[in-house]
């Protein structure tokens, strides 16, 4: 007996899910920039190399920054130093295009917040609410959370400072 599959059908919505393996994390921030239409925002006390200085996501934010004149990602960290030192796929991109990938460093009143997340168009994201943890939060498609998330961004982001590590060398 054949059974069809009723293409007409809805397909499930996405589901928040818990992520523990470091190489899905991975992936997952990867289809988040690729997907992205609009805003990226990062938090990181320390930049992940093994998630953010990949050529897969670096071609990922690559790419979104060239789509529209008006994309724009925004990265908010603790240590540049270390950002700066581990993560050179990053760190050239955001030389490069400077206008579209912007990294500031956290304030001091700020410093000490062990969590990273990541959200794309106030819908999807992924949380890390402890880093020396290796459990994540992740939702493509879930407003409410994202929204929260980027408005704790944005309170970060307006009291950071620009990173002058970041500032092209002139003569």
């Amino acid at each position: 007996m054949e059974t069809t599959k009723n293409s007409s059908a809805p397909e499930a919505p996405p589901q928040r899910r818990i992520i523990r393996d470091r190489h899905e994390v991975s992936d997952f921030l990867v289809v988040l920039a690729e997907n992205a239409t609009r805003e990226i925002v990062i938090f990181a006390p320390r930049l992940d190399g093994a998630y953010f200085n990949t050529s897969r996501f670096a071609r990922a934010l690559a790419s979104f920054a060239a789509r529209h004149r008006q994309n724009l990602a925004r990265i908010v960290i603790e240590d540049a130093e270390q950002a700066i030192r581990d993560n050179d796929h990053l760190v050239g991109l955001c030389r490069r295009l400077s206008d579209f990938i912007h990294m500031r460093q956290v304030a001091e009143e700020h410093l000490g917040i062990h969590e990273m997340f990541v959200v794309v168009d106030h819908r999807g994201y992924l949380h890390q609410q402890d880093t020396a943890r290796p459990d994540c939060v992740a939702h493509p498609h879930d407003g409410h959370e994202a929204v929260l998330l980027t408005q704790r961004f944005n309170e970060l982001w307006d009291r950071s400072e620009p990173v002058v590590a970041l500032r092209a060398v002139g003569l």
